[in-house]
């Protein structure tokens, strides 16, 4: 993949794993209706302009309280082959790659990526594979 294409697609920055997200014992996750996009931070939400909070791209939020029960489905999740995990060939990587500190626009635009396919996040993650 070029360097542009690689802007394109989003930088990944591994600041948090799923340990982090436990351990910060936080009272919800939120999460996008027609994103991948996640966060158990509430100062990492936007706001849409009707004043509701919102994912990165303006999008509609879902929210849960029950924290170990969405992180639990994501580990069982990804006990599944590649083939049929939802979240594609790098499976929990490609989850905590939709988390808001953990992929951004660039090495230098540290906003949060927001895509709507876990092969958008499952692509940054070879990138990232490749760089190393």
């Amino acid at each position: 993949m070029s360097e542009c294409a690689a802007k394109r697609f989003g930088y990944y920055t591994d600041i948090i794993d799923l340990t982090e997200v436990r351990a910060a014992c936080p009272s919800k996750i939120y999460y996008g209706a027609r994103t991948c996009w996640w966060t158990h931070d509430s100062r990492h939400l936007g706001r849409h302009k009707s004043g509701l909070p919102c994912d990165p791209r303006g999008g509609v939020l879902f929210e849960t309280d029950d924290v170990e029960d969405f992180l639990r489905a994501a580990e069982q999740e990804t006990q599944k082959s590649p083939k049929s995990c939802q979240y594609g060939r790098h499976g929990l990587r490609a989850f905590m790659a939709a988390h808001h500190l953990n992929c951004v626009v660039s090495a230098t635009d540290r906003r949060s990526t927001c895509f709507v396919s876990w092969e958008d996040y499952n692509r940054i993650l070879d990138e990232a594979d490749v760089k190393r």
